[in-house]
């Protein structure tokens, strides 16, 4: 039940912005994920992709609203663990835009989707909440953009995931 609810709740989020000037786009890409307990790296970083489907909605000629639906899994290696978390995702953020150059930065809200080989031998959460920067380029209908993302959230016994993520897109 608590999935069903998270789910609704993404997708309201992420479908809510209404605007003229929309821009839709997929991206996808690659995903380096550390996870930490006190600030403090545990076991080896992972490597996975991700797949995000976005819209930016205009505000004013240089800024928009960027939101969108992301698929990614966060992975490390703990204990000899390949501990992995998949996740849909809502995120929300700003986008500016300077020429053919963009900034952005945001939150995301993470339902759990499954995951294997925890370390602790208990679940994690079935949310994940992080906020995040990033930049990015625009080639005609390309786009090549980077982001790093800091975890909010306790998932599961003081681990929170932060992650790297480098990507192409494609707007409509």
């Amino acid at each position: 039940m608590k999935k069903i609810i998270g789910l609704a709740v993404v997708l309201i989020w992420a479908l809510s912005t209404q605007a003229q000037g929309e821009k839709i786009g997929l991206r996808v890409g690659y995903q380096n994920t550390m996870m930490k307990v006190d600030g403090s790296k545990i076991g080896d970083t992972g490597s996975s992709f991700f797949l995000n489907v976005y819209k930016d909605a205009r505000i004013i000629p240089f800024l928009f609203v960027h939101s969108g639906l992301q698929y990614s899994q966060a992975k490390a290696d703990i204990s000899g663990d390949n501990y992995t978390i998949n996740y849909l995702g809502a995120p929300v953020g700003l986008k500016a835009k300077l020429g053919p150059v963009y900034g952005l930065a945001g939150a995301t809200f993470n339902v759990k989707l499954s995951e294997k080989n925890s370390p602790t031998g208990d679940d994690a959460k079935w949310y994940d909440t992080n906020t995040f920067v990033g930049l990015g380029f625009n080639i005609l209908m390309l786009n090549i953009e980077g982001r790093y993302s800091w975890g909010l959230t306790d998932i599961n016994s003081g681990i929170h995931n932060d992650a790297f993520q480098i990507g192409l897109g494609i707007r409509f």
